[in-house]
Parts: structure tokens; sequence; C-alpha cells
């Protein structure tokens, strides 16, 4: 079995080629002992999609800045399921510090080797020493005055990643917003991302890039990620590496200005940081079905720990043969059953939330309905008070009456069925609804209240604001299961994150819908998941939106979904 997989960007930490190398590696690592084989693709939908994100980067499980959360991935399925996510807050190395590979000089793209020796002085950073171009360089091998083997290290003036230059230099000074700016900003950027313009006037040409990280870049502090220089001083005296001299947290720090003194820039010196091989290897093992493993050798453990020569236990063995036969490593051995979970996104270092929620629920069997109205055709309305899918059923609601459409038998439209029947207590006209993909707990919306139903087992009315909606909020227009608990609200041009354990609504919201959903009607009268897409309807209309938020298809409900005949 040949899977695809496709980097979608890259973290500044690390050059291109190494990270590539890496993922590389740790597919490898899978592929040794399985039938699997992984080939990367550079365009269009791959098996395993790769991106670097920081914070809230789009699929409703936000990184949580340096350390703590390192990635997460997705068990393999359709849409988002198989890709994997990594913490572009995090400093990416492969596990013993900075990596720089140098670009042109003698040594074919080496990486640097700290320290080294240059004019019988020894380094432990990329130096301007020896160059009155003010490049950085480093020597490839220990002694440059031996072996006289160099590159360049990273640097904006040599050349600027992504951004719309083709990889062209900064230009310094460049004019931004009328500032003339003599080195790489973050100005502008809601994302911490340093850039510079590519010709002396952004504002007139609009040209620009990304400063690759250089490897002695700081990290916080108030310097912008610029590098440390040294020697510099501080309260007098001189110092030629990092110190925590001044700080009582012991955290070593540099001054990016030969005085701090004077100056006050400064920044806290980087890390070993996390291996990419090490932290892809782990995410892909997700990504192809694996559960992390209590054996604390192994490689699906969940908590981070280096290893310089890493062997993939027999337990991660025994875990992946048991998914897709044996390769070239050892008989497979069936692992112990684990419970059947709904797909969720496994994190690297998986912490434990506790919560408790007001009322418990207890379930009761559900009946199929009897039809009430079997001659009422949904063909001919209009339009539908809500949309949504419960026990794989869609559910067409209109003025108490209420049609279904499995997902999986194609038994065509069934109903009309009544509303109270089913849901004894609820109104009549339902703006909205979504079923708890863990509980199976049905939630309903009209107007300002909303109801929970388990089986015919009923909590409410109780008002939006308890879920922390405020009066902003008209009626909830639809609801997009985000898997792990988590549903997002919709109500006009806005919408919330509802965090369906405790019933309230997360930090940081509402939020507009447009800064997510571009391109779908913001005035929606319908928002439900379909089909692992999200639909939202307006008229008779619907826009289907991919969950990369990708409008893909725009149709009629009545055609498409409910699947009418057209007369």
């Amino acid at each position: 079995m040949d899977l695809t997989y496709r980097v979608m960007n890259y973290s500044p930490d690390l050059d291109r080629a190494v990270i590539d190398d890496a993922f590389k590696r740790a597919f490898k690592v899978w592929s040794d002992v399985t039938p699997l084989t992984f080939t990367q693709i550079y365009s269009g939908e791959a098996d395993i999609m790769i991106m670097f994100g920081s914070g809230e980067h789009g699929d409703g499980y936000p990184f949580d800045g340096k350390d703590g959360l390192l990635a997460h991935a997705f068990p393999p399925g359709r849409g988002i399921q198989g890709d994997a996510h990594f913490d572009d807050d995090e400093l990416w190395t492969l596990g013993t510090g900075i990596v720089v590979k140098t670009r042109h000089g003698n040594a074919n793209g080496a990486n640097c080797h700290f320290p080294f020796i240059f004019e019988g002085r020894s380094y432990s950073r990329c130096i301007t020493e020896g160059r009155a171009d003010g490049l950085p360089w480093c020597a490839t091998t220990a002694s440059y005055d031996r072996d006289k083997k160099y590159g360049f290290c990273p640097s904006e003036l040599l050349f600027t990643n992504g951004g719309n230059s083709d990889g062209s230099p900064c230009v310094f000074p460049f004019i931004f917003e009328g500032t003339s700016y003599d080195a790489c900003t973050t100005d502008g950027r809601s994302d911490g991302y340093r850039w510079c313009a590519t010709t002396a006037n952004f504002d007139q040409d609009k040209k620009y890039g990304f400063c690759p990280n250089r490897d002695t870049a700081v990290i916080g502090g108030n310097s912008q990620g610029d590098p440390c220089v040294f020697p510099f001083t501080f309260l007098g005296q001189s110092y030629s590496t990092c110190t925590s001299q001044g700080r009582q947290d012991g955290k070593l720090w540099c001054a990016t200005t030969s005085n701090y003194d004077t100056d006050k820039k400064w920044g806290f010196c980087p890390d070993r940081g996390y291996s990419i091989f090490l932290v892809a290897a782990h995410e892909f093992g997700h990504s192809l079905g694996l559960d992390h493993s209590s054996v604390r050798e192994a490689l699906m453990y969940p908590m981070y720990s280096y290893v310089q020569d890493f062997q993939l236990d027999p337990d991660d063995v025994r875990g992946i043969q048991y998914l897709y036969g044996r390769g070239s490593g050892p008989k497979p051995t069936a692992p112990a059953p684990v419970p059947t979970k709904e797909p969720e996104p496994i994190p690297t270092e998986a912490g434990s939330t506790s919560t408790t929620e007001e009322e418990e629920l207890t379930p009761e069997p559900t009946a199929k309905p009897i039809p009430v109205d079997p001659s009422r055709d949904a063909c001919v309305e209009k339009n539908f008070d809500a949309i949504t899918e419960i026990n794989g059923e869609l559910h067409f609601f209109k003025d108490g009456k209420y049609w279904t459409l499995s997902s999986f038998w194609k038994s065509g439209i069934q109903g009309a069925f009544s509303i109270t029947d089913t849901w004894p207590g609820l109104p009549a006209v339902i703006d909205a609804a979504f079923q708890d993909v863990l509980t199976k707990r049905v939630f309903f919306f009209a107007g300002r209240q909303f109801w929970v139903f388990s089986g015919k087992s009923m909590l409410g009315p109780r008002g939006i604001e308890k879920l922390g909606i405020g009066k902003e909020a008209g009626r909830i227009s639809g609801a997009l299961q985000r898997g792990r608990g988590k549903v997002l609200l919709f109500s006009g041009e806005s919408y919330w994150r509802l965090d369906v354990k405790v019933q309230r609504v997360d930090k940081g919201y509402p939020r507009a819908t447009d800064d997510v959903f571009t391109g779908v009607p913001l005035d929606a009268r319908n928002v439900f998941l379909y089909q692992d897409k999200y639909h939202f309807c307006q008229g008779s209309f619907y826009w289907r939106m991919t969950p990369r938020y990708q409008v893909d298809r725009v149709g009629y409900v009545k055609y498409d979904i409910l699947q009418c005949p057209q007369h």
C-alpha cells in the first residue's frame, strides 16, 4: 500500500531540506516494518497533510504555545483524518540544539560544526569575523584553520522564505506604512513572524519575504527574534556566551546589541529544542491508526524524550504490524484491545481535564418513530427550520414535523414525523440541533433557549446565556461538530465554540464567520455537518465546504441532498 504525504508549510527553525529529510526518515520508521510505502507529493490532496501552525490553526484544537503540547495527528480517514500538525511555537531541531544548514561556501550545504576554530579562537555560533560584507558564516568541521571548509549561515541578507519574492534577500532600509526599517520586523502581522521588504519601498512595490531564523535568534524578550551579539556588556561586565546573571529563574539570555546597559535589547537563548524526526515519527504513528503505548521505551509513549540512537520498540512493531501486516520486522502479535472511540487528534503530550455537569441524563432506548403524515412531502417545502444529522440520518425540521434521510441506506426520504412525539416538550419551530458524538445526546435550539435530550429524557429549556452566549446572538442557525467534545454554534455573522462537556463556550469567542469560513453566505439559515463536509444553506441553495475551508460545491438542497425529482 502506497500512501502520499504533502508538507503544506515549513517551520523557520530548520532548513526545508532538513525538515523534508526528517519527515522522510520518520515515515521510513514505519515502512521498514510493514508493507507500507510513502510518497511525497507537492500539490493536491494527500493521504497525510502536514502543517506547522500556532495557537488556533484552523482545526478547532489550538496549540498552547511553547512546550506542553508539541503536535497532534488525526487517525486515518477522509478529510482532515490522517493529517499531522506541529506547533510552530516550539523550537524545532534534531534534538541536540540548533541545526544550521549552510548555503554557498565550499562545503556543499553541510551543517555548521559547533564549536569550530577560526584564527585560533573557538566559536559556538555563526560569526561575521573575517568578512567585510557582514554575512554570517561558520566552519563545517571542527577547525577552519586546518580544513578551510565553510558555508554561509541563514541570513536575511542572503535569502528570505515564503512571501512573494522568490527567495530574494531583504533590502535595508525599506519603507512600510511610511516608516523606515533597518531590520526585519513583526509589525503589521498578528502571527509574530519576522519579515522584510525585498525592495526599498513595500508601500509601493508590495514585495516581501519572511526572514530566516539565525542560529542565535533569541526567543521572547524585546528584540523580535534578532540574534545574540557576543560579546555584550551587562552591568559593566563583558559576556561571550549566554548568561543567567540578573535573573532569578536561571534562564539563559543574551543581549542583541553589544551593550545591554545602553540599549536594553535582549532575548532568551534558544534551547536544545525538540527533535522534529522523533515527534514526526510518533505523530505519523497516530496518522496510521496507532494509539498511545503504556511502554515507556516505545515511540508511541505519550511523553517526549530525546533518544540519540533511535530504534523502534517491539511494542510499536507489534501494534503497526497488527494493523498492516509484516514487513521486514518480527512476526506480529495482536495487542490488547482498546475501547473504540470517536476519531480525535492525539497530542504528543497528553493532558487531562476534569469536568462536571449540573445534571445527569439517564439514556432511554428510542423506538423508530411512526410517520404521522406520510402524505406530507418534504420535496414541496421551500426551506427548512433546521437540518442536522442524528444517529446517522439527516433530519429536516419544519413546523412541528421532520423527515429523515439515511446516510447509509438508500431508503429515500422517510416521514413526516411529529417532533413532539419523538422529543416531548420541544416547540414546533426548531432553529438548530446537533448530536454530541460521544454521549449521543441531542441539543436543540429555538430562539434564545436550548434543550438537551437523551432518548426522551429532557433537560431544559435553558437560556443560551447559560452557555456563555451573549445578547448579540439572536437565534442559533446551525452547528458543526468538531470532535473532542467541541461544537461550533453559528448566529448571524459570528460563531462560538462550545465545550459540550462543561456546556460553556470557550474563551476568545465569538469570532467572525468570514474569518474562517470564507465564501459562504453570512446569513445562512441552516449550518450542519454532513458526510464530513460543512453545509451552509440560504433559501433553496447550499454551499458545501471541505474541512480545509474551501467551497467545493454550490447546489440545491432539494435535488442534491434530498434527491427530490426535478420537474
